[in-house]
């Protein structure tokens, strides 16, 4: 039998980064200060091993090592158009530092986890934010890439998110990694300019992780939408027609193209602040916008059902947003309305964080586990 390989879960939410990994990996410490979200959590799995507590506050004597892995989805609000970007000197993006601190500590002491995940929006990788993480991860005797994985290669929704993995200097990763970055959905020009900022002297540091795009068909956003939704009503018609009145002529135009198509349509919509006032965006390409929580401004998602000529509207329900995320309809959900979509727009994609371990992080960590045991003789 082979022994599960064990993590710790920073920043943990509701636990889909665990609910990914599988049961490959046995997460044996983690840790939020949002007791939603940790209610959440212990609804679902075991929570005597959650510590509800803001990182700053955590110390290293708190931490259960020996570990494989250490995971970190850390705040991203500063590092977001809707939190303008204020970077990784702000209050909660600044979390990272608070992370970093325990690995830099675990380092001192000889315990320091071989492999660092590090997930968030591709925010991170404009200004000098990125190259200051990456720094940051060679200070710890670490090689290191990025990844930028969108869910709508799994699921019907659009979620871009950059992906740190690190890993021990002295790991061989030859046979996961490549010299240039090539032809890959996961690197796109954002990251090859980042990559390109960096100082030569951390540049040396980093590699083209290899990690090969899904075949397999996204499963239609029909399937996830619930006929009867729960914990969610649909708008009155006056609602609905407000929102319309919101459109500009080209959403409009998707509205009575939706109309005149034989069948269901379904779209998802947004309000956005332009420069005219707010506007309702919508979309019918099957595919749902990146769920987001209400900071910064963001709004909750509105599905826009159109059938026989007939337009029906109503907030996206907990639901479909666990749907959204990979989330299995078994999984528990708060009955307040708010807890649960927040603790899915907050959370990470569950199959990416399985492809991601399958291709990368789970050969990764055996990897470093054999030459740890070769070195021990």
């Amino acid at each position: 039998m082979v022994t599960p390989l064990r993590f710790l879960d920073f920043f943990a939410g509701v636990g889909l980064a665990e609910l990914g990994l599988g049961r490959t990996w046995d997460c044996v410490w983690a840790n939020d200060s949002d007791p939603k979200k940790k209610a959440i959590h212990d609804a679902n799995v075991d929570g005597s091993r959650y510590l509800l507590r803001d990182v700053d506050a955590v110390r290293v004597e708190d931490l259960a090592t020996p570990v494989d892995m250490a995971w970190a989805s850390f705040p991203c609000q500063d590092l977001s158009l809707a939190g303008w970007r204020r970077g990784l000197s702000a209050t909660r993006s600044g979390t990272f530092w608070a992370f970093h601190r325990l690995m830099r500590e675990l380092h001192g002491q000889g315990r320091r986890p071989p492999l660092i995940v590090i997930e968030n929006v591709t925010g991170l990788l404009y200004g000098p934010d990125f190259a200051g993480l990456c720094e940051a991860l060679a200070a710890l005797d670490m090689q290191f890439g990025a990844l930028v994985m969108d869910a709508r290669h799994f699921l019907p929704q659009s979620r871009p998110r950059v992906f740190i993995v690190a890993v021990d200097a002295s790991v061989n990763v030859d046979a996961y990694s490549r010299p240039l970055p090539g032809a890959s959905d996961w690197v796109p020009r954002s990251l090859i300019r980042a990559w390109q900022s960096l100082p030569d002297e951390t540049r040396e540091s980093w590699r083209w992780w290899n990690v090969p795009t899904p075949a397999a068909a996204v499963q239609s956003v029909s399937d996830l939408i619930e006929d009867i939704p729960t914990n969610v009503a649909w708008h009155s018609l006056e609602e609905t027609a407000r929102l319309l009145d919101l459109m500009s002529a080209t959403n409009l135009d998707k509205i009575e193209l939706a109309r005149s198509a034989e069948g269901r349509s379904i779209g998802f919509l947004y309000r956005r602040t332009r420069k005219v006032g707010q506007r309702a965006e919508v979309r019918f390409d099957g595919i749902a916008g990146c769920l987001r929580t209400t900071y910064g401004g963001s709004s909750r998602q509105t599905v826009v059902i159109v059938e026989d000529g007939q337009v029906r509207s109503r907030l996206l329900s907990p639901r479909e947003a666990a749907r959204l995320m990979g989330v299995p309809d078994s999984f528990t959900l708060p009955a307040n309305y708010n807890d649960g979509y927040k603790a899915m727009g907050d959370g990470v994609a569950v199959p990416v964080v399985d492809w991601l371990s399958t291709h990368l992080l789970t050969p990764l960590a055996r990897a470093a586990r054999r030459d740890l045991a070769a070195r021990l003789g």
